[in-house]
């Protein structure tokens, strides 16, 4: 056994002695006395455990801030997406006679007659909020370029707030393919202007008083149940209302899209999950999911103003009731918080919407809405990857040749003169 221990000593002694790594052949030098090997000792001690310290820093900064936010003021080369505009009616006569306010809002019912509803009742309330878009929109102009309404418009998935249609919105695009029109403003395009012209009957008159809500939000944003009364825009018969607005853009580069979720912490809307209702990934439809399978959860069903998932089903009237009741636990703040990320993308839009004044309208059953953006974006959010691999590779070579004296080369060392070179131990 002790001979064994000899010969391996010996070894190791031979690569300690042969080694390009600093400072380490003096500790095995028989020719210096044992104060000068302490001395080296402590101080190769010392730089190896800075050198340590240093890596320590470098691998966690890596992993805990891989990615970094900061602003941009380049704005000659950026490219902005005009924002989405929804239409929603939230409301009519029938539901009214049930509910006082949007029923998607979880808010109780107001006449005894609800209790009697069906799943197939409710359905069919719905179903008749739905109102053609050639009836609604009757002209669209996009700076001073006129092009097809309701080839724009298109309705979106049930999301809690009643019967909507949008336009540019990324949660489209998918179903209708690439949009005819191009809403986007860069330096080639000297303005954002949108106007859109309703023709308000008799019949659409009634939702504007029961439930008629027109919103500006970002291309991934959906109208639900936490913005819906946070963003409205008023019209009036008659009148037009003009909405000026500026925009904040957030800006991703190509090798953020490389790095892993929960170091960047968000998603890219791309990035919806097999299992997600919902084809476009965007913090609104994960935390409608999160409300929709709360619902199932808790309850069995799906109120009827929300998107209902293959297996499940539309609740009834008594049902319906448990939804009320278990609104707290349904819109959970802290289950949003901990299932849903940020977007990585989009654009902030701050919006002033003014009181609606007279304008040229062919009669008193129109209005019109005027969407103008006030400035080109001068500033916008850029996310980068602050720490790559190719950093830390970078960052550790250096620690080591400081520290160390060393190089890669120092690794290959190793196998040569513990294995390699044993023929020359004396």
């Amino acid at each position: 056994m002790r001979l064994k221990f000899t010969w391996w000593w010996k070894i190791i002694k031979q690569y300690l002695q042969n080694s390009s790594i600093h400072g380490i052949k003096y500790l095995v030098d028989d020719q210096l006395s044992y104060a000068e090997r302490l001395f080296w000792l402590l101080f190769c001690a010392l730089s190896w455990y800075g050198c340590a310290n240093m890596i320590n820093n470098v691998v966690q900064s890596y992993i805990e801030y891989r990615v970094a936010l900061t602003t941009d003021t380049t704005y000659l080369d950026w490219e902005a997406p005009f924002p989405t505009i929804i239409f929603c009616i939230t409301s009519n006569s029938a539901i009214g006679k049930y509910f006082k306010r949007n029923p998607g809002l979880f808010t109780n019912f107001t006449n005894a007659k609800f209790l009697q509803s069906s799943s197939e009742d409710l359905l069919s309330l719905y179903e008749k909020m739905r109102v053609p878009c050639t009836d609604l929109l009757t002209e669209c102009t996009w700076n001073e370029m006129k092009f097809n309404c309701c080839a724009e418009f298109q309705e979106l998935k049930k999301t809690g707030v009643g019967y909507c249609i949008a336009m540019n919105t990324f949660h489209l695009k998918n179903k209708q393919g690439e949009p005819n029109v191009r809403f986007f403003v860069n330096r080639t395009v000297q303005y954002g202007d949108l106007i859109i012209d309703l023709h308000l009957d008799t019949k659409i008159k009634k939702y504007l008083f029961a439930g008629f809500t027109v919103h500006i939000m970002n291309n991934l944003q959906l109208p639900i149940f936490s913005n819906v009364e946070k963003d409205d825009t008023r019209i009036k018969a008659g009148r037009t209302t003009r909405v000026e607005f500026t925009m904040e853009d957030t800006f991703n580069e190509d090798r953020v899209k490389h790095v892993a979720i929960k170091y960047r912490n968000c998603y890219f809307y791309y990035e919806a999950q097999r299992n997600d209702l919902f084809d476009i990934y965007s913090i609104d439809s994960c935390y409608l999911q999160v409300i929709i399978e709360q619902m199932i959860k808790l309850c069995g069903c799906v109120h009827f103003y929300y998107f209902v998932p293959r297996g499940a089903r539309v609740c009834n009237a008594t049902e319906t009731l448990c939804i009320i009741a278990s609104k707290t636990n349904i819109t959970s703040q802290a289950l949003k918080d901990e299932y849903c990320f940020p977007n990585c993308e989009g654009t902030g839009v701050i919006a002033n919407r003014l009181e609606p004044s007279e304008y040229d309208a062919p009669n008193s059953t129109y209005a019109r809405l005027h969407f103008t953006l006030l400035s080109h974006p001068t500033m916008r959010y850029r996310r980068y990857v602050a720490n790559d691999l190719l950093d830390v590779v970078v960052s550790i070579g250096s620690a080591v040749g400081l520290f160390m004296g060393a190089s890669i080369l120092s690794i290959f060392e190793i196998p040569y003169w513990l294995f390699i070179r044993r023929d020359k131990i004396v």
